[in-house]
């Protein structure tokens, strides 16, 4: 009996530590491995996005991973996207952007060291899909900002569209 008990006993603390919140981005991708698809994007393939897209934020990219959780309803997508949030906060990102329209979250976070940036994440949700880009980069903030400000809400709403 006291082995059942026990059991018990362990069975409700790993269940409820799985429901908890995630400290840092490791826990974030362990949390949710089993429902998402990690693709790394080596620099060459960054690289050659920024000279098809003409963008310069690709020169400064070294690497990226993109994580996609699709087949989310609205609540496992909440979930997702305050767990990256909360990750994000453990591993002291700065919150640049937030921004909501209807169901859809945008959120872009980095992490700064002299001025520079060094890390910067995407989490976007929408209808039933959570995308997340956790890219490494080298880039000055101010041109970061400046690229940034090119930002238009038709550009956020194409990333909505992806997720479509």
């Amino acid at each position: 009996m006291k082995k059942i008990i026990g059991l018990s006993f362990i069975a409700v603390l790993l269940t409820l530590q799985s429901c908890g919140t995630t400290s840092n981005m490791q826990e974030f991708y362990t949390k949710y491995d089993n429902q998402s698809t990690v693709i790394p994007l080596p620099s060459f393939a960054l690289k050659l996005a920024g000279k098809a897209g003409g963008t310069d934020l690709f020169n400064y990219l070294k690497s990226a991973k993109v994580f996609v959780v699709t087949d989310a309803g609205q609540g496992k997508q909440k979930r997702i996207m305050n767990d990256l949030q909360s990750s994000m906060r453990g591993e002291k990102y700065e919150n640049l952007v937030k921004f909501k329209a209807k169901d859809s979250r945008l959120n872009i976070s980095l992490q700064e060291d002299g001025g520079r940036v060094k890390k910067m994440i995407f989490g976007i949700n929408g209808l039933r899909n959570v995308l997340v880009i956790d890219s490494k980069l080298d880039i000055p903030r101010a041109d970061l900002d400046k690229v940034l400000d090119k930002v238009s809400a038709e550009d956020i709403a194409d990333l909505a569209d992806i997720l479509k």
